[in-house]
């Protein structure tokens, strides 16, 4: 923390970055609520326009690192606002694609912008508060992402009823060209030191990474077509493989790798990624489903399967505060092991009671509280638990590597997800498999969370 930093509030800083992550947030949920409007629109199947989400993860995933050195390289707050005018840039573009073929790329686009964005603000964040309260910082930015869900979905749905879904990747650019008048000139630009302008990283490595997730995500969507023992879903299977143990084989010897290996050498940080791969990383497939189920299994319009699965988020997003100060004070195992349980319970909940008829009080509202708050405790604490110990200097890479964990395990959650559904005889039956899925994720997650060793940093009572 610089000496700037120490005489004005952090709170300051992360109010400025807030409402451009609410934008960047609200598209995670517009892509959702808008998935069947667009199959509609071009005539295309879920497998196809499932590449809208996937394509965008894939590449948030590729770009991170790279972006988290052009935060070093130029300056955090520069980067920040490059990313931030391409992600309005890709926004738009969304918006008019005549075709699937440029939605996907136009997705790109988005996600391009929002992996430049995104390290240099979480940096920009986390360099005004002291390491103490670094899990505070990360709950909070999460509550602004767990609000702006919670918007998302109804906010999606209306436009989509009463106009269309072009509408509402629109709606971001007026808004944003707002945001991005405000905080350009407020940002903090300190002097960039010499020491942390490290090489280019590594882009046959961003490549191998691009390359290798999408082998696999396409593998997995595409198996209910080809089948599981088809020559091309092994073909894509083997491919995804020999190019990510390549891309781990080459960061191990490169001197500015995209997998910063040595962080793994912490045991807190590589118990923090699995987290965030397992846990953190099925929150996208499952939002996917509950508005599938929500609109295609129970009938009911954009707007009122958007309120309705809004319902997580607006649980979650608070309670990710409460999560991130009882993290920082008595660690994060704490808030991330309940967390994962209250998730398991509740994929177990959803499983034995849905079925094609709706039912919101019995089924859903305690769900909804069950899963949400597993969601509230878990999701962010699952990053600030990899960044416990990371060195303020290598916040940016830090964040940038967790980030791409989280990433591939959203893409393959989405992939499965997507499978799951596409493949089941109703939307009650698929939902039943990706509740099986959220079980096992969940389950998986319970133990290492029990591993974490931060033991928080406790208030002092005199």
């Amino acid at each position: 923390m610089t000496d700037d930093a120490r005489s004005r509030s952090p709170w300051r800083i992360y109010a400025l970055i807030a409402g451009a992550i609410a934008l960047s947030t609200l598209n995670f949920s517009l892509v959702f609520v808008a998935f069947a409007e667009i199959q509609e629109t071009f005539d295309a199947g879920p497998t196809t326009v499932s590449w809208a989400l996937t394509a965008f993860s894939i590449t948030t995933a590729a770009i991170f690192v790279p972006a988290g050195w052009a935060a070093d390289r130029f300056g955090r707050a520069n980067t920040f606002l490059a990313g931030f005018g391409l992600f309005l840039v890709g926004s738009a573009l969304v918006a008019v694609s005549p075709t699937i073929e440029l939605l996907i790329f136009a997705r790109v686009v988005q996600a391009a912008g929002l992996a430049i964005e995104s390290p240099a603000a979480l940096a920009l964040v986390l360099d005004e508060f002291p390491v103490e309260k670094r899990s505070t910082a990360v709950g909070a930015l999460g509550a602004i992402g767990g609000v702006t869900i919670a918007i998302g979905p109804a906010v999606g749905g209306a436009l989509i009823d009463n106009l269309t879904w072009r509408w509402a990747f629109f709606s971001n650019v007026p808004l944003g060209v707002i945001v991005f008048i405000l905080v350009a000139p407020r940002l903090p630009r300190p002097p960039l030191d010499p020491d942390r302008i490290r090489r280019a990283p590594d882009l046959v490595g961003v490549i191998l990474l691009m390359t290798g997730v999408a082998a696999l995500a396409l593998g997995i969507v595409q198996s209910d077509d080809w089948g599981y023992l088809d020559g091309r879903t092994v073909g894509a299977a083997t491919v995804a493989v020999v190019l990510l143990v390549w891309l781990v084989r080459r960061s191990a010897g490169h001197p500015e790798p995209i997998l910063h290996l040595p962080l793994f050498h912490d045991h807190d940080f590589r118990l923090g990624s699995a987290l965030s791969f397992l846990v953190a990383g099925s929150f996208a497939g499952t939002f996917l489903a509950f508005v599938q189920l929500m609109n295609q299994g129970w009938g009911y319009s954009l707007l009122r399967s958007g309120l309705a699965v809004g319902m997580i988020p607006a649980v979650a997003g608070p309670m990710s505060i409460v999560a991130g100060r009882i993290a920082d004070r008595r660690g994060h195992r704490t808030v991330i092991l309940p967390g994962s349980l209250l998730m398991a319970t509740a994929g177990i909940w959803m499983f034995l009671g849905v079925g094609d008829e709706p039912r919101i009080l019995q089924l859903w509202v305690p769900f909804t509280v069950l899963y949400g708050v597993g969601v509230g405790l878990a999701h962010a604490a699952c990053q600030s638990a990899a960044l416990a110990n990371v060195a303020g200097e290598r916040l940016g890479i830090g964040g940038a590597m967790n980030r791409i964990i989280q990433d591939i395990g959203q893409t393959m959650s989405a992939a499965i997800v997507i499978a799951l559904l596409s493949g089941a005889s109703s939307v009650a039956d698929g939902i039943r498999s990706v509740m099986v899925l959220l079980i096992v994720l969940s389950a998986l997650g319970a133990p290492l969370a029990a591993r974490l060793r931060s033991r928080g940093h406790p208030v002092s009572m005199s």
